[in-house]
Order: C-alpha cells, then sequence, then structure tokens
C-alpha cells in the first residue's frame, strides 16, 4: 500500500523521540550523570522521553518490585504514544502494528498467568490475571480475554484451535511457541503493508529465531547442558557474548535481552525514515524500560550508589563485548 501523509509525519515524530531514547549507545553518557538518587535521576535523563514518565508515575523512596516499575513506565509510554496517535492520526496499518506490538505483552503475561499463577503481570490489570487464574477451561480465558478487550486476532486464531480443552490439558511450551509465531508471521506482514525494508524483515526474522535460541539457552543453563549446541545458529561474536555472561544469570538475561536490539538497531537507525523507524524505536524502548526499571528499584530499595554504579558499568562492558 501507499504510505500516507499522517503516516509519514508519525514516523517523523517517532524518530525525534527514537533521539531521545536511552539506549545502550548512549549508556556511558548517561551513567556519568547519574547521581544514584531519584531526584539525581531524573536530572540526569531531563532531556530525555522517558523523563515525564518517570516523574509522573514513580517517586523517591517508592517500593515497587522491578515489574511494577518496568509495567508504570510501559503503559505510561503507550498512553503517551496513543495520544500522539490520537493527534496525528497515522493509517489503520500504522496503529495496528502498534497494537501488535503491545500484544506481546498480553500474550507473555497470559501464558504466565494460566501456566504458572503469575503473580506480578506486566500489561494485564491484577483482576484480569485473578479472573484467568479461576478459569478452568480454555473456553472461559477466551471469556474473560474478550470482555476486557484483549483478546487480539493474534491470540483468538490460536485459541480457537484449544477451545474445548481444560486449562490441565494444555501443553504450554506448545501455546507459547504457536502464539510466538502467530505474533511474528501478523507483524511481518503488517509491516510488509507499510513497504518495510528488507533490513526490517530481516529483524523480524531475528526476532522470531531468537525466542527458540533463548528457551534453548535457558534451558541449557538449568539443567547443566551444552550452551554452544543451544547457541549453534548466533555469530561467533553473539556466542561468545552469551558464553562470557552465562555464569551470572543476571547478565545471562541483559545479554538475551540486548542482542535482538544491537542485531537490529545497528541496520535500522541508519535507513531513511520509515516503519522500520518505528520498529527500531520498539526494540530500543524494551531496552529503556529494562535498563530504567532496574535502576529505580536499586535506588528506592536502598543501594549505595557504588553498586549501582558498578551495575550499570557492568551492562555497559556486556553491551561492548557484542559490539567490539
Amino acid at each position: 500500500m501507499t504510505v500516507t501523509v499522517n503516516d509519514e509525519v508519525f514516523f517523523n515524530h517517532i524518530k525525534i523521540r527514537s533521539h531521545k531514547t536511552i539506549h545502550p549507545e548512549n549508556m556511558k553518557r548517561i551513567n556519568e550523570l547519574i547521581t544514584y538518587t531519584f531526584p539525581g535521576l531524573l536530572s540526569a535523563l531531563q532531556e530525555f522521553e522517558i523523563s515525564s514518565c518517570l516523574s509522573s508515575e514513580l517517586r523517591s523512596g517508592l517500593s515497587l518490585s522491578r515489574v511494577t516499575i518496568y509495567s508504570k513506565l510501559l503503559k505510561c509510554w503507550e498512553s503517551d504514544l496513543r495520544n500522539m496517535i490520537h493527534l496525528i492520526k497515522p493509517s489503520k496499518e500504522v496503529v495496528g502494528v502498534v497494537d501488535l506490538y503491545m500484544s506481546k505483552y498480553v500474550i507473555n503475561d497470559l501464558i504466565g498467568v494460566v501456566s504458572t499463577g503469575l503473580r506480578e503481570t506486566t500489561y494485564l490489570d491484577m483482576h484480569v490475571a485473578e479472573s484467568l487464574k479461576a478459569a478452568k477451561d480454555v473456553s472461559e480465558v477466551v471469556s474473560v480475554m474478550s470482555k476486557k478487550g484483549f483478546m487480539s486476532e493474534v491470540i483468538s486464531s490460536v485459541f480457537s484451535e484449544y477451545r474445548k480443552l481444560k486449562i490441565s490439558e494444555l501443553n504450554f511450551s506448545e501455546l507459547y511457541t504457536r502464539l510466538s509465531e502467530s505474533y511474528f508471521r501478523s507483524l511481518r506482514n503488517s509491516l510488509i503493508k507499510l513497504n518495510v525494508s528488507s533490513y526490517g524483515l530481516r529483524c523480524v526474522e531475528f526476532l522470531r529465531e531468537f525466542e527458540r535460541v533463548k528457551y534453548l539457552l535457558r534451558k541449557a543453563l538449568l539443567e547443566g547442558g551444552d550452551l554452544r549446541v543451544a547457541a549453534a545458529v548466533l555469530t561467533q561474536k553473539q556466542k561468545e557474548a552469551v558464553f562470557r555472561a552465562s555464569k551470572n544469570t543476571h547478565d545471562f538475561e541483559y545479554v538475551l535481552s540486548i542482542l535482538p536490539t544491537h542485531f537490529c538497531h545497528s541496520t535500522l537507525k541508519s535507513l531513511p525514515v520509515s516503519v522500520d523507524t518505528l520498529l527500531d524505536y520498539f526494540l530500543l524502548k524494551e531496552v529503556e524500560f529494562s535498563l530504567l526499571s532496574y535502576v529505580v528499584f536499586l535506588i528506592n530499595s536502598g543501594y549505595s550508589p557504588d553498586l549501582i554504579k558498578d551495575e550499570v558499568g557492568r551492562w555497559l562492558r556486556l553491551y561492548e563485548s557484542i559490539t567490539e
């Protein structure tokens, strides 16, 4: 399809926002500015987009879990993004890409709640999660999600095949794989409609494949398996970064989160403004929320500035191990 004028305006606004988003490439400068108090953090980040959500949703000494902090930042950002959509009025195809991106969080929460009784959700409201926990049949899950407006086409297309099963009969690994495949297939198709570049398609393919790799790597680390087998499809530099980080669970998870963003951002950042810009922005925001939710958690939990500085410094070194 032909990208509309409003789409182009929207993508240009997104490009501006991406320059005001924290990502590993500018964390070194941020690390030098942060005084590791909450007011100091706000001061250091005042030129960045996230500062408004930090100041409106969080405050010094507020004792919240890292997941809750992430959730507050995510929902505040989404609300701001939806307001921009309302003002600029991009095409329904662009809005569809935004909706698809948010559905990923719904899928993760949904699987976590129905499979393990996940206590803290990133996107689903607590009362929705509690209703899902009480469900005995897949049809009840579908009913709850539909009533609350969370039953997207990505989810419904998969769950329709399991509608007659009880929750206890589900193979959650298989279900998540099916949902993930449905998500990435829909994302790919939606981006193609907006003339995504070949680099954007390579990014989506890497994201899709890396979901499987992450599962295999985590399984190998947990069960004492061979990480080299699980990491077989990665480049030598990516493998080295994973192996180096595997000695520390937190470092390991950070590398798993940053690898796909680095893979995509390294090419998407230099492309002309387009839907590729939106894809890059989404990935950068994920890294930003992850980093800042942890920093805020450490600050408000009373950890020392030296420890926090060491943590951020380690993230930088891990990122540099991927890029060097």
